[in-house]
């Protein structure tokens, strides 16, 4: 099949990506450029509580440098701001944020809305991405943005 690359560049046409990766993008800009292995657990228990195995982090890749990981951080910083992803600001808390609508049926108005984000933006602890499959005209800043700001509320009590 024939692919469209301007549409690809900017997340349509044939791209396919899992919340899990999109969440592993934001956490590489929140990590200054490093990528970790996603992992599932810290540590595996036996019945009695005792740590048996601690899984250690582990760098995958380094996609991006620090001074554009940096900038990034900065102009997502503004998407929460004052763009496209106030829904999902904090008093008190910078996020840095992106917002992403797929059109996944344009016919019938069908979209996928997506937010990634990482907070503190400056000194990160957590990294997010949500979707919502088949949203009727959502976009990421009206539907995923307002969901990831309860997650993000949850996250950092």
């Amino acid at each position: 099949p024939r692919v469209d690359v301007g549409r690809l560049a900017i997340g349509q046409d044939k791209l396919a990506v899992t919340p899990l990766q999109m969440a592993m993008v934001a956490a590489a800009i929140a990590n200054r450029g490093t990528l970790m292995a996603p992992r599932l657990t810290e540590r595996i228990v036996d019945p009695d509580g005792r740590t048996i195995t601690t899984v250690e982090p582990r760098v995958w890749s380094k996609p991006v440098s620090p001074e554009t990981a940096a900038q990034l951080t900065e102009m997502m910083g503004d998407v929460v701001e004052i763009g496209t992803g106030t829904a999902v600001q904090l008093p008190g808390i910078d996020i840095a944020g992106k917002t992403g609508t797929a059109e996944t049926d344009p016919a019938r108005n069908i979209n996928q809305p997506w937010f990634i984000a990482f907070a503190p933006a400056r000194a990160p602890r957590v990294a997010i991405a949500v979707t919502v499959e088949s949203s009727v005209g959502g976009f990421g800043g009206t539907v995923a943005a307002p969901i990831a700001r309860e997650v993000l509320t949850s996250l950092l009590d």
